[in-house]
């Protein structure tokens, strides 16, 4: 019986950041820069691959956050696998790493939260995501800020 409560809990805390104690970022904190860029995207989970990532395009992106659509509605809290598939990305990243690739990745991974999902569509078959980001990697950031023409937090 414990760890049916235990379940509960855990499920309560993922459908509610807000009231876990963290406060949950708008729109206007995540400074999104009206970008289009290829993406895809799946809910967070060990069982999805490439193949099961939908494709889309940001509408708006950050290093705080993503704006984009769906057509299948996520729960506010939900956690987001998300590739931005940026132009020329590993020529931009080669200007901040010391290394080199033979097969240059043409992606970077973010891990983001669901914050927001609206109906964007009239048939209610379009999805308006608001993401923030949970984990991005600092070069990565970089290289995002870079091709935004954004200046680094600080």
């Amino acid at each position: 019986m414990q760890n049916l409560s235990v379940l509960e809990e855990t499920e309560e805390t993922r459908s509610a950041p807000e009231e876990s104690g963290k406060s949950v970022p708008t729109v206007q904190q995540l400074r999104l820069v009206t970008k289009k860029i290829p993406m895809k995207f799946c809910e967070f989970k060990i069982s999805n691959c490439a193949t099961k990532m939908l494709p889309t395009d940001t509408i708006s992106i950050s290093n705080q956050g993503i704006l984009f659509n769906s057509t299948q509605p996520f729960v506010t809290g939900t956690l987001m696998r998300v590739w931005i598939e940026m132009p020329d990305y590993w020529a931009r990243k080669a200007r901040f790493v010391g290394y080199r690739h033979t097969e240059a990745p043409t992606y970077f991974q973010v891990l983001t939260r669901v914050i927001a999902c609206e109906e964007a569509g009239k048939r209610h078959t379009k999805f308006q995501l608001t993401c923030h980001n949970v984990n991005l990697d600092p070069i990565d950031e970089s290289v995002l800020n870079d091709y935004l023409g954004c200046e680094v937090n600080g």
